[in-house]
């Protein structure tokens, strides 16, 4: 009797959530030979059309994944930044992050990189997410249709309000920080002049004002505080932040008088993710599911993209998903940790949010950033470990 060949199983993986977060892992975890599975209870889940930023650890590991056509086609630049405050007089100083730092219309870039999902990624769009069921050897998803398939893994990269995160390690209550402050979004129909970027802390705020390079127009978003038990009047938030902004320089009152005519608008809470784990069993986090630093950072694509790529890599590395979660989070939570927490600390400083004294602030600030300096050599040193198995293996 001639026996039959039988190849590789392939695992199977389940990667909730079409953001950046899941496009990179579901484009990972393909490269390394899982069959993956990509849903989103939305069936048009990019409607945004704000800035985001990838920094120069976001845009490596993109072009890893070779998007450098992407980056080139729906990114821009990062303009010079002016960094000003002062009470009375506006103190300015100038800085530029380097070409790799780049912008993009969060809608547009999400879209391309939906797009360049390998085809053998299979998509379901408007798959809604209703329970797991952990198993022996596997994790049993329930969908709400009352369909269900069995999985090795479940990769939880649904946002700040994942659905797996509530079904496996927390509520939204108890995983996620607020302290009072709100985010104003504005989109100006008008060029900010000279191109260039305005970081300001002033008037009890924290505001951002950005070009949108590929139109004549320009992003405000100010971070202040806003009880979560009034009803807000986005109408006179609007006006406070426009007034504020005016009063940054006078190139700065056209974009003033643009943002307050503007109707693209909009109010979200300031909120970071904060876990004690990242994973159970067979089902892990990731991205603003497990470590939203909040979009004032800027650094969400750092996390997201690296963290994608760490975790397919863990994977790759052992049959034991528990210890290749551990792995991987042990790699991404220092970067995670202290980026909450500059963060966090330089909005209330800059709000004056939570009554803490600002020399307290900055001696947290500063703590902070020397706690830094150990998480970027593990990240380095994570890199050039990587890159030396991977050497090995040619």
């Amino acid at each position: 009797m001639v026996g039959t060949a039988v190849g590789p199983v392939r695992r199977r993986a389940l990667v909730v959530g079409s953001g950046m977060a899941g496009c990179a892992a579901a484009w990972w975890l393909d490269r390394e030979g899982w069959e993956v599975v990509l849903v989103d209870k939305e069936a048009e889940p990019f409607p945004s059309s704000y800035l985001l930023q990838l920094d120069a650890e976001a845009t490596r590991v993109l072009r890893l994944m070779g998007g450098q056509q992407i980056l080139d086609e729906v990114t821009f630049s990062a303009p010079e930044t002016s960094l000003r405050w002062g009470a009375r007089k506006v103190r300015e100083v100038r800085f530029d992050t380097g070409a790799d730092w780049r912008l993009a219309r969060r809608a547009t870039l999400l879209s391309r990189l939906f797009a360049h999902l390998p085809a053998t990624v299979e998509t379901r769009m408007g798959a809604e997410l209703d329970a797991l069921e952990h198993r022996n050897e596997d994790v049993l998803a329930r969908f709400v249709d009352g369909s269900s398939e069995s999985f090795d893994i479940v990769v939880g990269a649904d946002g700040l309000h994942s659905t797996v995160r509530r079904l496996t390690l927390a509520s939204e209550e108890q995983s996620v920080y607020r302290n009072g402050l709100s985010h104003v979004w504005i989109n100006a129909d008008i060029p900010l002049p000279e191109g260039r970027a305005v970081i300001a802390s002033r008037e009890g705020m924290l505001m951002l004002v950005y070009p949108f390079l590929d139109t004549d127009q320009t992003s405000i978003m100010a971070v202040v505080p806003v009880p979560s038990t009034a009803r807000p009047d986005m109408g006179m938030l609007k006006d406070r932040v426009c007034d504020a902004v005016e009063r940054l320089g006078p190139e700065m009152r056209a974009v003033a008088v643009a943002g307050r005519k503007s109707q693209d608008t909009k109010l979200t809470r300031f909120s970071q993710t904060r876990l004690p784990r990242w994973y159970t069993r067979r089902v892990v986090l990731l991205g603003d599911a497990v470590h939203c630093i909040d979009p004032v950072s800027g650094m969400g694509a750092h996390a997201s993209l690296p963290g994608a790529k760490a975790l397919a890599e863990a994977l790759r590395d052992t049959d034991d998903v528990t210890a290749a979660f551990a792995r991987y989070e042990a790699e991404m939570r220092p970067f995670a940790r202290t980026a909450q927490s500059i963060t966090a600390r330089a909005v209330e400083f800059s709000t004056g949010v939570q009554g803490r004294s600002r020399a307290a602030s900055v001696a947290g600030l500063a703590g902070d950033l020397l706690a830094a300096v150990p998480a970027v050599l593990t990240r380095s040193t994570a890199r050039r470990r990587a890159t030396t198995v991977a050497d090995s293996r040619a």
